[in-house]
């Protein structure tokens, strides 16, 4: 159980009520994480525009942000973050076999090069806190500057949600499916 009220509809401010709203307009059921962002209102919407720049990206593939994300979720322990985005997953291209490696990913074969570049550098971001001149080579050798501090921004940004989600209990949508 979460530790913090998810909000209904008919309790959140008027501000926020519109987020519900355009779930019920899609046919789409009101995340959890949103639910809990409502006690914050203001926050709440900024949080969640700065969610779908990170979310849409610039110019780091769909795939590689994917897979940034969920070894994210991996690190933390952050099963939200991770079974919600299974299925961006799977649609940005990466295997279901790679998905299922991500926490093993140094002794797997299912990843090349430029991923495994990526799951290094997201390791010493989300869990080491220290990136490496090495690591950082790497890196460099299939990114832009642009496209580095793009990377950054999303480890960045799934480090700081999987820190909230694990921190509030978060708990997953009743019925939800990964897949």
């Amino acid at each position: 159980m979460a530790r913090v009220s998810l909000l209904e509809k008919e309790q959140v401010a008027p501000s926020f009520r519109e987020v519900y709203q355009s779930s019920e307009e899609r046919s789409q059921e009101v995340l959890n994480i949103v639910k809990l962002l409502a006690n914050c209102p203001q926050m709440g919407l900024d949080y969640m525009r700065f969610a779908g720049a990170v979310l849409r990206g610039e110019g780091v593939p769909m795939k590689l942000r994917e897979l940034a994300t969920l070894r994210v979720g991996s690190v933390a322990g952050a099963d939200y973050e991770f079974l919600h985005h299974i299925p961006l997953g799977l649609i940005a291209g990466l295997t279901r076999k790679q998905i299922d490696d991500i926490s093993t990913w140094e002794e797997s074969s299912e990843f090349d090069e430029q991923e495994r570049a990526v799951l290094l550098y997201t390791d010493q971001v989300a869990r080491d806190n220290n990136v490496t001149n090495e690591t950082f080579t790497k890196l460099k050798a299939f990114f832009s500057e642009h496209d580095i501090v793009e990377l950054t921004l999303v480890i960045g940004y799934f480090v700081m949600l999987c820190r909230i989600l694990v921190a509030l209990q978060l708990e997953l949508e009743p019925g939800f499916r990964p897949e």
